[in-house]
């Protein structure tokens, strides 16, 4: 080899990159492009609801992903959501709701389900996160904030 350092500097170097695929591989590195975290799937849509990411707003459909700070938006429709623990909860007409965080971690005890509601009406039916842990789940309004105790309850609020 005429130039040792030069070899080194290339070891070093596939070493650094074999190191960094096998961390992402593994779970322990997310790239960034793959930073989103996707909370729900879109189980049923009746006329039009649309999700509000960043700066573009799509129309869902079934099947559809839906992300952790998405703002979920309905005029006349309405759109049900089955999310990772099993919480659902359906959207009805004229409403915008955000699902400000989303954490299902339970075999390291993270736990956390926010959801904002802004306007319209929402029907929450509770998930492993809330039966596992009751105070990590949080719907607030512009009003007053609900920690959730139980199963199953509908919400409302007036407004535009």
């Amino acid at each position: 080899m005429k130039n040792p350092h030069r070899a080194k500097s290339a070891i070093a170097g596939l070493s650094l990159g074999l190191g960094l695929a096998v961390a992402i591989a593994a779970g322990w590195v997310v790239p960034a492009a793959a930073q989103q975290q996707e909370v729900a799937l879109v189980k049923v849509v009746d006329g039009e609801a649309f999700a509000q990411r960043a700066e573009q707003r799509a129309q869902l459909d079934v099947g559809e992903a839906i992300y952790a700070m998405d703002v979920i938006e309905t005029a006349e429709g309405s759109v049900g959501l089955t999310f990772k623990d099993g919480t659902r909860i359906s959207i009805g007409p004229n409403s915008r709701v955000q699902f400000t965080e989303f954490v299902f971690v339970p075999a390291e005890g993270r736990l956390s389900f926010i959801v904002e509601l802004f306007r319209g009406t929402m029907q929450y039916i509770s998930g492993v996160i809330a039966k596992l842990s009751p105070d990590a789940v949080k719907v607030k309004t512009p009003v007053a904030t609900v920690a959730v105790r139980g199963t199953r309850f509908l919400a409302e609020v007036a407004g535009d």
